[in-house]
């Protein structure tokens, strides 16, 4: 639209004063017109624009940010290996939940306890599953996806080990804590790489394929369990997380390159002391994104990935203690094979919700 002129067209003024003398003094119109015509029809009037019809044609800036340079840093190649290994490493967290659920009689046996103690032992592990990228997620954006990465997987790898030598239920219950806080972090910092790297067009598939670990490791974790549990000692289960783990930390170090946009680290250099601290407390607190629940769509979306995860774990984690009975299984791995189809049933359905699609 052309810039406006005073014009004898528009509106008629108020107390009596001429058009051209209410104009010289409005130069944009309300969005609630001053005054109807006889007609009741609204009266409009000229705003001023910079641009004309013939100019928004040839306006160059995509707003989803296709045409952004920093989508451009690496290669595609690049890219796919970097998606792999991300997606590796979102896998250990998700398994690492469901591997035990078979061994979960063989552990009680081990530390002398009930069941239901080593049950809580993974509830706890939920917990901090969930608490965890309240904490990584500033922690990321502050210092970065690399070296957040690399300390995340390598603290994964030791807790992993502690585990399988854990020598008393509370050092059991200590490492498998911190096996969640630490695994947990690559689905937070892994999704914000996604994001560093790829278009806004093109992030989906990609998201797609990261996600993908996430999703088949609950589902194969029972299965494997009641394999191992069966022929080996329920450590080995946690010797094989470690391997996975130290796996997954060499990957992260030669594959990961640092794909943060911006640090905001670098905004704290020229702070004083004092002041910088206060800054990092305000961008570290994690009621800052637990704030984020006032909106509905969040909160319906937490909500409802949260059901899908409770009825799952509702159904897997007691499952030795129910099918061992009622079906005469003596054989873990038998268990653990017919843990598989909720499992897969649920990941299938959290997968689709993700693609935004209709679980079948």
């Amino acid at each position: 639209m052309a810039p406006a002129t005073a014009s004898s067209s528009t509106a008629p003024a108020q107390g009596g004063q001429s058009p051209q003398a209410t104009n010289a003094e409005k130069q944009y119109a309300s969005i609630v017109p001053w005054e109807r015509e006889e007609n009741h029809r609204l009266q409009l009037q000229h705003t001023v624009s910079s641009f004309s019809n013939h100019e928004m044609a040839h306006v160059s800036y995509v707003a989803t940010g296709d045409n952004d340079e920093v989508y451009n840093r690496f290669p595609e190649r690049r890219k796919l290996i970097i998606t792999a290994v991300l997606s590796f490493c979102s896998f250990l967290a998700p398994i690492s939940s469901t591997t035990v659920l078979s061994a979960i009689p063989e552990v009680a046996d081990t530390f002398d306890c009930d069941g239901s103690i080593i049950n809580l032992s993974n509830a706890m592990y939920m917990l901090f599953m969930g608490v965890s990228p309240c904490f990584y997620g500033p922690i990321g954006t502050i210092y970065g996806r690399r070296w957040v990465s690399i300390i995340s997987a390598t603290l994964f790898t030791a807790a992993s080990i502690g585990t399988a030598l854990a020598p008393n239920l509370a050092a059991f219950f200590i490492f498998r804590i911190i096996t969640a806080f630490q695994g947990t972090a690559f689905l937070i910092i892994g999704s914000s790489v996604i994001g560093d790297i790829y278009k806004p067009t093109e992030r989906g598939t990609a998201l797609g394929w990261f996600l993908s670990g996430t999703l088949i490791g609950p589902a194969l974790g029972p299965f494997i369990g009641g394999i191992i549990v069966t022929f080996r000692s329920w450590r080995d289960i946690f010797w094989l997380q470690t391997a996975l783990a130290g796996a997954a930390t060499l990957f992260v170090v030669f594959f990961q390159p640092e794909t943060i946009h911006y640090r905001r680290a670098d905004e704290l250099k020229d702070l004083p002391k004092a002041e910088r601290m206060r800054t990092l407390w305000q961008w570290l607190n994690p009621f800052r994104i637990l704030r984020l629940y006032r909106y509905p769509n969040l909160l319906t979306v937490a909500i409802a990935a949260s059901s899908l995860v409770w009825n799952m774990y509702s159904l897997l984690t007691p499952i030795r203690y129910v099918l061992n009975p009622r079906f005469a299984l003596t054989s873990p791995s038998k268990v653990g094979s017919s843990t598989s189809p909720p499992a897969q049933a649920t990941s299938s359905a959290r997968s689709s919700a993700a693609a935004g699609q209709t679980p079948p």
